[in-house]
């Protein structure tokens, strides 16, 4: 039955997804447990969508109705922005060791030319 599954999903992934964050759009860190969890969710909300137009195919608008009624839980968009973040996190820190060793740099030839020209 989809409602179990439904109560089974609940019971089983919302409560690893909110001990990270009450979103699981707003996990910040990308984990291996994270993404594991995010897959798991992506491919039951498949599995019950697939369940739910099957059961309602019979229906008079042919199951539109209740997947209107499903909202998409979209783990995959969830995984893409912690990549993203992911991305941007280390961009940020190397962007910093660059500008580090920049400075660092300019110093040493200042102060190379400096000695050079006394």
């Amino acid at each position: 039955d989809v409602g179990e599954l439904a109560v089974h999903e609940k019971q089983v992934f919302s409560p690893i997804l909110k001990a990270w964050h009450p979103l699981a759009a707003g996990i910040t860190e990308l984990t291996p447990d994270a993404v594991q969890v995010l897959r798991a969710a992506d491919k039951l909300e498949k599995d019950l969508v697939q369940i739910a137009v099957e059961d309602a195919v019979d229906s008079d608008d042919g199951g539109k109705a209740i997947i209107r009624e499903m909202p998409p839980y979209e783990a995959e968009t969830a995984i893409a922005n912690l990549v993203k973040g992911w991305i941007k996190t280390r961009l940020d820190r190397l962007k910093e060791w660059v500008d580090r060793n920049l400075q660092q740099e300019v110093g040493t030839c200042y102060s190379f030319w400096m000695k050079i020209l006394s």
